[in-house]
């Protein structure tokens, strides 16, 4: 079987990975050449870590440990634990974008993946195969993976977004020289353009820097983010003044567009499958994608070999029974911030509030934001606070029909 896979960040890459060992002729095509960098936070979380370990990928040992991590709102915090669980360790490790990608297509070439490198424009049916332009050539194929990002040229020529729908995010990070205190994020729900809910945060990237930025919701209007950078450097100042960080001199900043929460994104038609962030698959409440990239780039390997074109409703049914009931609360919290940042703040200010005087209400802060809700199960001292947020998740799911995220 002939397959395309359109970008070779960690979903693109990993996919391509699987299906090679499989024994298809896979074509994996990028527009830059690596190594090349992303906006992120440069985290691999302790969830794609299991799933890298599943199938063989090794990061290498001597890497920054992230854990338990402050978080910050209005003067109050509390600490968020990582925990283990059943198939997971408690951390996860910091490596940057360029060299965590490179190292992942480095591994599918050597693989058998065939690099193509391209702009993949568009994607349209022929007959039964379906022809993709790369850049400024034609070529066909059995099976089209779009790992192209929260841009997707491949969901869009194949019609597989509503963009009045989807939920879209801005992040911007800088790498600074300098130390930090400890991990942490900091809700800024009142302090963003516009009343744009967000956070930032300030990760150790081991040998004095750091990787220091802001991720804000902007729903479907991208006006939204015009305000980023004097958020970003609002934030910075803060972290300083109150002593914080202790930052040296420069940086390197770069921004990046995510598709979070799953609604308004097809996930899957005849012979076409989206990944990653192309899926919209990106954490609405903290806008980490790689683990769930990874996870998705799996389930979509285990389908195309086993159905080939013909899986798009058994990979749709793969991917909700995963992300699902996670996904729509997720969106249901960003989209209920946007419409409404006076009730948002509330909610948050008594949340830290709670959370920093209960383990409890702290520990499903931790499982929300370590993206550990679907997999770990009830963490010791956590059982009331898991029972209440799988009610909202249970609450999230029945509304599913309204929301209509892939029909």
């Amino acid at each position: 079987m002939r397959i395309l896979v359109a970008g070779a960040g960690p979903a693109g890459s990993l996919v391509s990975i699987l299906l090679a060992r499989d024994g298809h002729d896979v074509v994996l095509a990028d527009r830059a050449q690596f190594p090349r960098d992303k906006a992120c936070g440069d985290v691999i979380g302790p969830l794609a870590l299991a799933v890298l370990e599943r199938v063989g990928v090794d990061l290498g040992a001597d890497r920054h440990h992230i854990g338990s991590m402050w978080l910050g709102f209005e003067g109050r915090e509390m600490l968020m634990p990582a925990r283990p669980g059943l198939g997971h360790r408690g951390f996860g490790l910091t490596i940057r974008r360029r060299d965590f990608d490179d190292l992942l297509y480095r591994q599918a070439l050597s693989e058998g993946a065939v690099a193509r490198n391209g702009v993949v424009s568009g994607v349209a049916r022929l007959g039964n195969r379906l022809r993709a332009r790369i850049s400024d050539q034609n070529d066909e194929f059995d099976v089209v993976i779009g790992a192209d990002g929260a841009n997707s040229s491949v969901a869009r020529s194949m019609n597989m977004t509503d963009q009045g729908r989807i939920l879209l995010g801005f992040a911007l990070r800088r790498h600074v020289p300098g130390s930090a205190k400890a991990d942490r994020v900091d809700l800024l729900l009142r302090n963003g353009p516009a009343t744009t809910p967000g956070y930032g945060w300030v990760f150790d990237q081991g040998d004095n820097q750091l990787n220091l930025g802001i991720g804000i919701g902007v729903g479907s209007d991208r006006s939204r983010a015009k305000g980023a950078r004097e958020l970003l450097d609002r934030y910075q100042q803060d972290l300083v003044d109150r002593g914080v960080v202790k930052l040296g001199g420069g940086h390197q900043e770069m921004g990046g567009w995510l598709k979070m929460g799953l609604v308004g994104t097809r996930v899957a038609t005849d012979g076409v499958y989206l990944i990653g962030d192309a899926a919209g698959l990106v954490n609405p409440l903290q806008g980490e994608g790689i683990a769930a990239a990874l996870v998705s780039a799996s389930l979509c390997a285990s389908v195309v070999d086993r159905s080939g074109p013909d899986g798009a409703a058994a990979y749709r049914s793969a991917i909700h029974e995963h992300f699902g009931g996670f996904l729509s609360t997720g969106y249901l919290a960003q989209s209920i911030a946007l419409g409404h940042p006076k009730v948002a703040d509330l909610a948050m200010r008594s949340l830290v509030r709670a959370g920093s005087h209960s383990e409890r209400i702290a520990s499903a802060w931790g499982m929300f934001w370590n993206d550990l809700t679907q997999y770990s199960g009830p963490q010791p001292g956590s059982f009331g606070a898991w029972l209440a947020l799988t009610a909202g998740m249970r609450l999230a799911r029945a509304t599913r029909a309204r929301l209509s995220w892939d029909d």
